[in-house]
Formats: structure tokens, C-alpha cells, sequence
């Protein structure tokens, strides 16, 4: 009887998953079940909110797109995993039996300041981006002060950044740019440090464009509360500020969505009720559960004032899904080896009409190298490969020679490489 591989997720994570399994064996069944019935590009939720893409532009429907590389699709919401009997139930009630599960949910987004849901805007989904256009759009008719930024616990700086440069760049195309006071406050103990303890001249980077675009910034925030036209925060001296506000977007905490907290605390962190993984992102305890992308617990580059986590960006999430379908391969074919996904990320900021590019290997220093760069070729390279990407997923052609070869040339990376610290038995972990 072939073996059954459910993954929980239609992001960049869960297909990415779902397409290596199917290229490393033509026997498995695969399911993938999602509460969205479209895979989007969240790298382009920023564009999605400042106008410059369109939604149909940015997502494929996966109804009709995964039969046709033999995976079924259920488009219903996972509830609950009851890993002693290898079960997932959906909201609708369904239940779906699985030899191995892999959680590729991404995170259950949390707005915990005081008035951040109902007055700050979010990129975080499509559909919030698209809200986010709409207060823009009274932002461009009623010109007034603009604050961005990250409250304390978040882990993805990198859309924060890259919005408040692309707001700025579209406020001066429109002429108004003068008219809209824009800060930008973070939890961050410095710009530039994203949550990766800085990536090499980052925060000198970041300085210097702040400067360039007259963006003030205040770090080591916590920010107390977001009102209709105004943001509390707490100093770096203990001391409440206030900032007049006309339009905020402040990045949400993330932590692990209920369907990871059902499995009890052998599934989820106790901490942040993120799926708990080994290197080889392997459950400790349920050696057939695996996750994939920001569902899982990584612990922070480094401590901070104020609580920051560590980003988990799309190079990094394939380099996961890579690795974890080949342990599920390997783990049926009875095969020892193991691989551990490189955990080197590399984001690209857009800027409107330039980008900003960082790369740092690994994520967890001492760092073997990092790189930055900036300029109009980097905002090219950001589009170019957002069309790139979403041919793949439509072709279902997730990880090709070729760009396995490019990755390579650019940043002397690999995707995976064989752990050393799993041994025993099929089956064993790190």
C-alpha cells in the first residue's frame, strides 16, 4: 500500500514540500489541505498594498493546478492533530489519516497592542494588503503623518523596511511627499538589524537611506498602543512617547496557529506554540511529523532589549522543504541519512525604483560570509524572480538544475546538505 504524506499549507513552504515529494517518487499519495483555495507570492503583498500589483497577478488557483501533478487539494482548514493516531481533523470535520505530516501552515498572526488590529494596516496576507491599499488611498486624498514599524516579538522585519521605502518613493511620484511627516519604529536595538544581529555594514546601510528619504527612526521601541491618529511607545529609557499618526503599519507577532497547539507540548513550544523541530526539522517526538517555514521554533540570533525573533525567509523555507522530503523518502525506503537544510537567508527589500539586497551564511553566527548591495539592478533581479517564481509553482517545476546552479554561482550556497548528527536505524533523529 503506498504511503500517505499529508502537508498542512499552501504557501511557498507547503508546495514547495508537496512538489519535491512527488519529483523524488511517482508512488506517494500526497494531500495538501489549505484554508485558502490559492497559493499567493507573500513577497509581493507589499506591491499588492501600494497599487503596483494586481491579486490575480501574485496567486494561482490550486484547485485545478495540483491534480495535475497528482496531489490532491482539500480546501478546508486544519483544526486539530492527533499525533498518537496519525489523524488530522479539518474545521468542516473531516478526518484525514497520514503516514507523515508535514505543518507548512505559516503563523497565526498576533495583534496584541492595544489598538493595532483595528487601526494599524498589515501586509501580512493578500487580503490585508488590499485593505491596506484602501487606506492608502485616503492617505494620497488627506496628506498627514505616516509611522511604520515592528512591535516587540517580531521576527520579519524585512516587509516594515521595504514598505516604508516603497510608501516614500510613491509619495514622491505623487507630489505629496513633503506633506507626510514618516518615522519608523522598531523593535530592532538598532535599522538594519532585522533579527539577524545585523547582516555586515546593514545598520550603516539603512542609516544612510533613512537619511537619504528623511525617515526618522527610533529603535528600541515597544510600542504601547496604535490610536486613530496617534502611537504610544516606551523609550529605551522606560519613558512613554507619543507620535502623531495619520496611517500605521506595524508588522504582528507571530506565533504557532491552534492546529499545532492541539498536538499537545510534545508538538508545540510551550514558549510561542511553534512546531518543535530537530536540525533536520524533524518532530523530536513523532519522528513522522516534520515542518516547514515560519511554524517553526527557531530561537533568536541573539538577545535584545527588546524581544526579537529570527526571520525565516523563502530561500530558507525551500532549503526546509527540500531537506524534508528527502528524509521522508529516505525514512521509507529504510535509508540512514538525513539532511538539514542550510540555514542562510537572503532577502531582497524593494525600494520603488531601487532594492536592497542581503545575504547572510548561515543565519546563527559566526557567519561564513554576508553580503549587501544596493541599487537599480536589485529591484529588477526582486521582479524578475517574483515572475520566475510564479512560473514554477504553475509548472510545478519547484526546484530546477538551473537555479540550484545560480544559487551557487551567486552566494556559494547549497540548499541542503547530510547531517552528521543523526544515526542509528531509519527512523532515528538528531
Amino acid at each position: 500500500m503506498n504511503k500517505h504524506v499529508v502537508v498542512l499549507g499552501g504557501g511557498i513552504g507547503g508546495l514547495a514540500t508537496a512538489y519535491h515529494l512527488r519529483k523524488l517518487s511517482r508512488n506517494l499519495k500526497i494531500t495538501l489541505i489549505s484554508d485558502r483555495p490559492y497559493f499567493g507570492f507573500t513577497p509581493a503583498y507589499p506591491h499588492l498594498a501600494m497599487g503596483w500589483r494586481r491579486f490575480e497577478n501574485i496567486t494561482v488557483p490550486l484547485t485545478s493546478l495540483l491534480p495535475r501533478f497528482g496531489i490532491e487539494f482539500l480546501n478546508e482548514a486544519a483544526e486539530s492533530i492527533d499525533p498518537d493516531r496519525n489523524r488530522v481533523r479539518t474545521a468542516n470535520g473531516t478526518e484525514v489519516e497520514y503516514d507523515y505530516l508535514v505543518v507548512a501552515t505559516g503563523p497565526k498572526l498576533v495583534f496584541d497592542v492595544e489598538g493595532q488590529e483595528e487601526h494599524s494596516a498589515s501586509i501580512c496576507t493578500a487580503e490585508h494588503a488590499l485593505e491596506t491599499q484602501r487606506k492608502l488611498e485616503e492617505l494620497y486624498r488627506e496628506p498627514g503623518p505616516v509611522v511604520v514599524g515592528a512591535i516587540p516579538g517580531v521576527s520579519c522585519f524585512g516587509p516594515a523596511y521595504e514598505f516604508v521605502f516603497m510608501l516614500c518613493h510613491e509619495l514622491v511620484k505623487r507630489g505629496i511627499r513633503h506633506k507626510v511627516p514618516v518615522t519608523f519604529v522598531t523593535s530592532e536595538p538598532y535599522v538594519g538589524h532585522l533579527g539577524l544581529g545585523g547582516v555586515g555594514p546593514s545598520k550603516r546601510m539603512m542609516e544612510d537611506l533613512f537619511a537619504e528619504k528623511d525617515i526618522r527612526f527610533i529603535t528600541n521601541a515597544k510600542v504601547k498602543s496604535i490610536g486613530k491618529d496617534r502611537v504610544v511607545y516606551e523609550d529605551s529609557e522606560g519613558r512613554e512617547q507619543e507620535i502623531p499618526a495619520k496611517f500605521t503599519m506595524f508588522m504582528p507577532r507571530f506565533e504557532g496557529p491552534q492546529v499545532v497547539a492541539s498536538g499537545g507540548d510534545k508538538l508545540a513550544n510551550p514558549k510561542n506554540r511553534m512546531l518543535v523541530v530537530n536540525r533536520c526539522f524533524q518532530n523530536p517526538a513523532y519522528g513522522n511529523i516534520y515542518g516547514v517555514g515560519v511554524v517553526t521554533a527557531i530561537p533568536p540570533v541573539e538577545p535584545t532589549p527588546v524581544p526579537t525573533g529570527t526571520p525565516k525567509t523563502g530561500q530558507m523555507i525551500e532549503g526546509m522543504a527540500a531537506a524534508v522530503a528527502l528524509n521522508i523518502v529516505n525514512d521509507m525506503s529504510n535509508s540512514p541519512d538525513r539532511y538539514a537544510p542550510t540555514l542562510a537567508a537572503v532577502c531582497i527589500a524593494d525600494m520603488g525604483r531601487e532594492a536592497a539586497f542581503f545575504a547572510a551564511n548561515p543565519v546563527i553566527p559566526p557567519r561564513a560570509w554576508v553580503k549587501t548591495k544596493k541599487g537599480v539592478w536589485v529591484h529588477y533581479l526582486k521582479t524578475a524572480f517574483e515572475k520566475y517564481f510564479l512560473w514554477k509553482i504553475r509548472s510545478g517545476n519547484i526546484n530546477p538544475w538551473f537555479e540550484e546552479k545560480a544559487l551557487e554561482l551567486l552566494l556559494h550556497m547549497k540548499s541542503v546538505e547530510l547531517c552528521r548528527e543523526c544515526e542509528g536505524p531509519p527512523g532515528s533523529r538528531c
